[in-house]
């Protein structure tokens, strides 16, 4: 797994943020009376949770697999014993779904601290570093060289 959007930081905080947002759900979802929308000859289970729910659930899931796709490369083993996209049972009640979606977010928080930084990302940074040391005298260059090496993400 490594991660194509370098600020890790931010990377971790809409990871929490999302995190929340799938629990927060699964808190509403868990306790949603059968909708008026749902009629038992004509409709699966998932109907019960009514159309503006499953409507919200589809946002809420597709805006987590955007976020995945944005910043992560190599995530593929969440998804290696799901179904394929949408990745969920469309027939089964979001109470039954969403668990699955917060393991998956639970397994990536556990990981990402191992996650790869691309190899590009500290070549911008060596050039950042570079430029930098072009700008002052020798003595003053080797001070911004270790400052810069102690920290390289300081401004």
């Amino acid at each position: 797994m490594a991660l194509i959007n370098p600020n890790k930081g931010w990377v971790v905080a809409e990871l929490d943020s999302l995190l929340a947002e799938w629990r927060d759900w699964l808190r509403f979802v868990s306790d949603l009376p059968d909708s008026p929308d749902y009629h038992p000859q004509t409709c699966t289970d998932a109907i019960k949770d009514g159309w503006d729910n499953i409507r919200k659930h589809d946002v809420l899931r597709e805006k987590t697999l955007t976020f995945l796709a944005g910043n992560f490369g190599g995530y593929d083993f969440l998804f290696a014993n799901w179904p394929r996209h949408p990745h969920e049972n469309n027939t089964a009640r979001k109470a039954v779904v969403v668990p699955s979606w917060i393991h998956r977010l639970e397994t990536l928080a556990a990981c990402i601290e191992y996650a790869r930084v691309p190899d590009g990302f500290w070549k911008e940074q060596g050039k950042k570093m570079v430029e930098q040391l072009a700008l002052v005298a020798p003595e003053k260059a080797a001070d911004t060289a270790a400052s810069w090496l102690r920290n390289p993400f300081a401004k």
